[in-house]
């Protein structure tokens, strides 16, 4: 071989060396492209899945409040109910002994009940 073809073939070599370089670096760099991408998709997904659960938590935080709230209503009004329950039954019976208490005076009266 002729020192011409020598470095024709030298030549030939470096390109390939070259282009082989270039692609290797295509490549190293569309994979950290691809890693860059992958990073912010997941990255993304975690958030939306913890933007979901602290939505969530929050409506479970009011719904708890609101069921409590009923609750506590629900308490008030069962006890209001009987009290005034308690009161009437209380006024009935007070009535009922006043007029007991009033029969044996008035019959003493003349029958006429003592206002």
């Amino acid at each position: 071989m002729d020192e011409q073809q020598q470095q024709r073939v030298n030549r030939a070599a470096e390109e390939f060396a070259g282009a082989l370089q270039e692609a290797y670096q295509a490549v190293a760099s569309r994979g950290e492209s691809l890693q860059q991408v992958n990073a912010e998709i997941t990255q993304q997904f975690f958030n939306r899945v913890i933007n979901n659960l602290q939505s969530q938590t929050e409506a479970n935080i009011q719904a708890g409040e609101q069921l409590a709230s009923q609750a506590l209503r629900g308490q008030e009004a069962t006890r209001t109910l009987t009290q005034e329950t308690v009161q009437g039954y209380m006024n009935y019976i007070n009535s009922m002994f006043s007029a007991a208490q009033a029969g044996p005076e008035a019959a003493k009266r003349g029958g006429q009940p003592e206002r």
